[in-house]
């Protein structure tokens, strides 16, 4: 059975068809057992028609982006087209615009990721990816940004509070002489805090608070669970329930000053983190999961710290496309 459409009516010249065509397409393309014959004949499909090309960018401008889909030969095939035309325009205003009329009412099943997009686009603050900011708060209370991150802060007469949207920030909180709480507020639940420097990242299915002085409360919004987190201390937290606490990592000190230092992590688990900060996508097999790697690296220069993993493991990074990377191990340094 086809699976049902999900475009809306405009754009009119987009046949029922070809609109069914491409969402079959996509969720396709997202399973792991997608074969290189599918690649291609994906390929043949969106190359053959405008209209192809044009459906694909309606999937795009309702946030299913194909930064999604990992695979370098999907990613090449489409941006080969779209340079020849030169109408690349991921998340412009106009696709904003555009999602905003036709999105909540049509594309139910993505509701909450345009919503998202569109928070993220009036946040009081903001970074993209690989850019960290530091935010003076009227209190003298400070908050670092990292990367790909966007707040929103409301101060009033009875609270201070921060609107953790996307990412991770952290918050270095000052007494208030008006005796106000300190509250931060993200997808999972809210934190209070009494006085202290916390750092707080939102993932794709939690939320990580790591306190650095003094002491957090944590609150999740679905179960109401509490926990006070300590100094020295971290733990993850959903909707529902609050993990085991465990010892603070280095990870989540070091970012602020520009490093992400680690001793003896897991490469696969140092490329994951890494990526937050790369323009673009880090593919790798199982065949480097037994190495591990220690260091000091620079966030903002992603080619630096690939040479350095190069020189220092039995690795070889290979570029795909323009920022797509593939690392695996080198034969000649086995």
């Amino acid at each position: 059975m086809p699976n049902k459409s999900i475009f809306p009516e405009n754009p009119s010249h987009i046949p029922i068809e070809v609109s069914q065509q491409a969402t079959e397409w996509y969720v396709r393309l997202q399973a792991d057992d997608v074969s290189e014959q599918e690649f291609s004949e994906f390929q043949t499909w969106f190359k053959q028609d405008p209209r192809h090309q044009d459906a694909w960018r309606c999937l795009e401008q309702f946030g299913l982006s194909i930064a999604n889909i990992k695979h370098p030969l999907l990613h090449q095939a489409i941006v080969a087209v779209e340079q020849k035309e030169k109408k690349l325009q991921l998340y412009s205003l106009k696709s904003i615009i555009w999602l905003l009329v036709f999105g909540t009412s049509i594309f139910g099943l993505y509701q909450a990721e345009q919503q998202q997009l569109w928070q993220q686009w009036q946040a009081d603050y903001k970074t993209k990816v690989g850019e960290q900011k530091q935010i003076n708060l009227p209190d003298g209370s400070q908050i670092t940004l990292n990367t790909d991150t966007a707040i929103n802060v409301n101060y009033n007469d009875s609270k201070r509070q921060i609107e953790l949207i996307k990412g991770e920030i952290q918050i270095d909180v000052r007494h208030d002489i008006h005796h106000r709480p300190f509250l931060v507020q993200s997808r999972d639940g809210i934190t209070q805090d009494v006085g202290t420097r916390f750092n707080i990242r939102q993932n794709h299915h939690s939320t990580v608070l790591a306190v650095t002085e003094g002491e957090v409360q944590i609150t999740t919004h679905t179960s109401k669970e509490k926990a006070n987190i300590l100094a020295n201390q971290q733990v993850s937290f959903d909707r529902q329930s609050i993990q085991n606490i465990e010892l603070l990592h280095s990870k989540y000190r070091s970012w602020t000053n520009g490093t992400l230092n680690v001793y003896k992590m897991p490469l696969t688990e140092f490329l994951n983190e890494f990526e937050r900060y790369h323009h673009g996508k880090l593919r790798y097999g199982s065949s480097i999961a037994g190495l591990e790697v220690s260091g000091v690296f620079p966030i903002q220069d992603s080619e630096k710290v690939l040479n350095s993993l190069e020189q220092q493991l039995p690795i070889k990074v290979e570029s795909e496309f323009y920022y797509w990377k593939k690392i695996s191990l080198s034969k000649n340094k086995e």
